[in-house]
């Protein structure tokens, strides 16, 4: 009866690890460490109505998502607290950081009068 309940729970402990591996394994690459969250460099992209309208690029800083909204919250590369909700994403970058980088610029369109691919191309190919 033991080695039988024994089994059992080895099955379906088993099972369980198997089943949640992916799961574990992204939320690892997500907070940068197997226990807590760690700095880490991360792409910020942020959108309303398919336009780019903020792009920040952030080495060794916490982007975290805001409990009960949609938002994120980061502070910036100037240790400005910032507050972004809606229409973005979040790429934690962990490796190949320069290659990565270099496919995005720092854009804030309130500050720009160009769009972020007008500038983007702009910067790319000097035209």
């Amino acid at each position: 009866m033991k080695k039988l309940l024994f089994l059992s729970l080895s099955l379906v402990l088993a099972t369980l690890m198997f089943s949640s591996c992916a799961r574990f394994s992204n939320q690892i690459d997500s907070d940068g460490a197997l226990i807590g969250t760690t700095k880490g460099d991360w792409i910020v992209i942020k959108q309303s109505g398919g336009v780019i309208t903020d792009v920040w690029k952030l080495e060794e800083q916490f982007v975290q998502s805001e409990q009960g909204s949609d938002g994120w919250l980061f502070v910036d590369q100037n240790g400005n607290p910032v507050h972004v909700g809606g229409d973005m994403k979040a790429i934690r970058v962990n490796k190949n950081k320069e290659e990565i980088f270099s496919n995005y610029m720092e854009y804030h369109m309130e500050h720009d009068s160009l769009s972020y691919m007008q500038r983007y191309r702009r910067s790319t190919t000097g035209k």
